[in-house]
């Protein structure tokens, strides 16, 4: 168990948050935070609650005031943690939370392309979340896609339970259209960005504007081929002196986001939703069962010495 393509994919993108020195100097002081608030003999529950806590888990490495958000790398910080957070909800299951880029297979790097003229550029996607097909292929073990990979997958390589960049740019292009794709865009000030995302929803809503020459997508890949997409945004907010309300400019601004809009708090109804909101709202089509029962049957591997120690939670 835990040793198929997307559990493969998951601990690479994981192990990538931990490599940069920004989360592993953060992550000593948020680790004792994350399992204060956890508890002893914590659930699956708690482990999805964190996402009305992030917030309070990220200012504990900031300063006072704005908080980290007017540290250099404080956005770094953030993603990273909203990154962390995302695999560990969906460990057992078909999605699969990406900050590097180059971990993003080129398929979907061309589809979420925007082209102005002859100028291509991509969004500001701090994370791609992707949900993998719901196919056998990615479900089976590691061991036995070396046996099975000529006549499953027919390419000249194994990953051998390593994280192969090939692997997963063939089976992006291959399964395209089975793929579904979430982009999280995570700011820690809201009112000074909150325009951004607003804008960039509406380009990949409205399939590009041809009449400006703006589109979307490059080498036959293209987001309307996908069998989702959604944008969203996700907030500290830093700015803890604003109080956020229905009808302010920032909140209005982001509402109508194909992903929703997020915050690591709990849900103020009508201003923004709490990030273990995201689950139900874009991946849940990530599991055949459910994400939930996929975590729960997790808890035993998040120990020590159990193959998801990668997390570094305990």
């Amino acid at each position: 168990m835990y040793n198929s393509i997307p559990d493969i994919y998951r601990k690479r993108a994981v192990e990538n948050l931990f490599d940069t020195n920004t989360f592993k100097n953060c992550w000593g002081t948020w680790q004792p935070e994350i399992i204060k608030r956890l508890g002893k003999n914590f659930t699956e529950i708690e482990i999805l609650n964190l996402g009305d806590q992030l917030s309070e888990i990220f200012r504990t490495t900031g300063d006072s005031g704005r908080g980290q958000g007017s540290l250099s790398g404080g956005g770094t910080a953030w993603e990273s943690l909203i990154c962390w957070y995302v695999n560990l909800c969906t460990v057992g299951s078909r999605v699969v939370a990406l900050k590097k880029m180059s971990l993003v297979p080129l398929p979907i790097q061309d589809a979420i392309t925007i082209n102005y003229g002859n100028f291509a550029c991509n969004t500001e996607s701090d994370i791609t979340v992707i949900i993998l097909p719901n196919e056998n292929v990615y479900y089976k073990d590691i061991n036995r896609l070396e046996t099975d990979a000529i006549n499953e997958i027919s390419v000249p390589f194994f990953i051998k339970k390593l994280f192969n960049i090939k692997i997963f740019n063939f089976l992006a292009a291959r399964d395209f259209n089975k793929y579904e794709i979430g982009i999280i865009q995570c700011k820690t000030n809201w009112n000074d960005n909150a325009q951004i995302p607003m804008l960039w929803d509406m380009i990949y809503s409205a399939g590009g504007f041809r009449g400006r020459n703006i589109t979307i997508g490059r080498n036959n890949f293209s987001i309307q081929n996908l069998k989702c997409f959604t944008y969203s945004f996700a907030t500290v907010p830093s700015n803890q002196n604003t109080v956020f309300k229905a009808n302010s400019v920032a909140v209005k601004r982001v509402t109508n986001l194909s992903g929703g809009n997020y915050w690591g708090k709990p849900t103020e109804t009508n201003v923004a939703k709490s990030m273990k909101e995201i689950f139900t709202n874009n991946f849940n089509s990530g599991s055949r069962a459910s994400l939930r029962i996929d975590l729960k049957t997790a808890l035993p591997q998040l120990n020590r010495d159990g193959v998801l120690n990668y997390f570094r939670l305990l």
